[in-house]
């Protein structure tokens, strides 16, 4: 062969070449594109690393850049990467219950306002004890909260048993052979409300766990008070937080705000279909704007700065509990002060959020004022309301609550007089 056939013949074999390696790169440049848009926004670009350094030494590329450009982004918009969510229809949501996962204080009166409106409601917690207060709860209050509103109260149920509550309707119909029965697995939640204590390994493997077993319309919601679902889908390694997002109630149902944020991939659509689910119960949702996330959302981030100063003076011994609180009340017209809320809530959940401030938030936290919290209080196994004494003891409370229903019973006085 001659050498201008043996040039010709080579120049052909490098075009081929050059070719099916161009043809083998689109389609793993495809392949790998779709893998990676199925994973949460956070780990795309470390997949993209990922593939840039171990791609190339495969198709034998020794000049692969590690950025590069195309005609088009070689990453989705944040909007088309977001998986879609379809809402439940409005006849299922009178069967599927919501879940709320955590019997105590928050979680029973979580339950008690989504139980309002004929809706059933499931509660999942490992302590009997727990679901047992939270049945007492509810049955005392329940038909009061739905007098109130005019509507009809819902079908709660508890259990120990997570599968039972996350496949089921809390309460499952079952053949003569005692098995669930198939419609039955139709009935799953169509919301779960996470309301455990401020733990965030507690809150996603429990959220791991929930978004494993609940079907893929299911809501995923977090309760927590200081810590963000973004935290949550990195710390848990969740797969689906296009439907997980926090939902921060206060007291209900005396207070009835509750604050949406966004996990950072949270699905639009979301936020309005929850939002009228809420109006429908008696709540009145405060949306985060999508994109902005706030440690501590909107009022906690306010309310934190007067935690803080209402220990800092207790600790530093400059005035008593009832002296702040009768200040706080006369000042702003407030029902009650910050020592009575805060047993309200428990001292332990305080200190728990005032540990986290302290580590995430310096400027929101006071190590003095914890550790005064902590050896006083904490120690001493006095929580507040759970536990009896707290900031005030259980008679002091007592006389408080007979204060407040006098002063209501004036006001209504006063109106009719009016």
């Amino acid at each position: 062969m001659n050498a201008s056939a043996s040039s010709t013949l080579a120049a052909a074999r490098s075009l081929t070449t050059r070719r099916a390696l161009t043809a083998s790169l689109r389609n793993i440049r495809t392949f790998i594109t779709t893998s990676i848009q199925e994973l949460p926004v956070a780990k795309q670009a470390a997949s993209l690393r990922l593939r840039n350094r171990h791609v190339a030494p495969v198709l034998g590329i020794t000049t692969f850049k590690s950025t590069f450009t195309t005609s088009q982004s070689f990453l989705a918009d944040k909007e088309l990467l977001t998986p879609k969510w379809r809402a439940p229809s409005d006849e299922s949501l009178e069967y599927r219950p919501v879940l709320v996962v955590g019997a105590g204080n928050i979680g029973r009166r979580v339950a008690l306002v989504w139980a309002s409106n004929s809706r059933p409601v499931t509660i999942y917690d490992i302590s009997q004890d727990a679901l047992r207060e939270a049945t007492e709860y509810i049955t005392d209050n329940l038909g009061a909260y739905c007098a109130e509103r005019g509507t009809h109260p819902g079908h709660v149920c508890t259990t120990t048993d997570l599968r039972t509550a996350t496949t089921t309707s809390g309460h499952p119909e079952r053949n003569s052979a005692g098995e669930i029965t198939a419609q039955e697995h139709t009935r799953a939640p169509w919301l779960a409300i996470e309301c455990l204590p401020e733990s965030l390994p507690l809150k996603t493997s429990v959220l791991a766990r929930l978004e494993r077993s609940l079907p893929s319309d299911c809501i995923l919601a977090s309760n927590s008070s200081s810590l963000t679902t973004a935290e949550m889908a990195v710390e848990g390694d969740l797969a689906h937080s296009h439907r997980l997002l926090n939902t921060h109630y206060f007291i209900p149902p005396r207070n009835r705000m509750v604050e949406l944020m966004s996990s950072g991939a949270t699905s639009g659509a979301i936020f309005p279909f929850l939002a009228m689910q809420m109006r429908r119960v008696g709540l009145t949702p405060v949306i985060v704007p999508q994109g902005i996330q706030s440690r501590g959302f909107v009022f906690n981030r306010i309310w934190a700065a007067c935690k803080r100063e209402t220990l800092a003076v207790l600790s530093e011994g400059v005035a008593k509990p009832g002296d702040i609180d009768a200040l706080f009340r006369d000042f702003f017209h407030a029902e009650k002060g910050p020592c009575e809320r805060m047993d309200e809530v428990g001292l332990d959940t305080v200190a728990r959020v005032e540990q986290h401030n302290l580590e995430r938030m310096p400027w929101l936290g006071s190590e003095k004022a914890l550790a005064w919290l902590k050896s006083n209080y904490i120690e001493q196994g006095k929580l507040g309301e759970k536990s009896g004494d707290g900031l005030f003891t259980v008679a002091e409370r007592d006389a408080l609550k007979e204060r407040h229903r006098l002063d209501k019973y004036r006001e209504v006085e006063e109106t009719a007089g009016a």
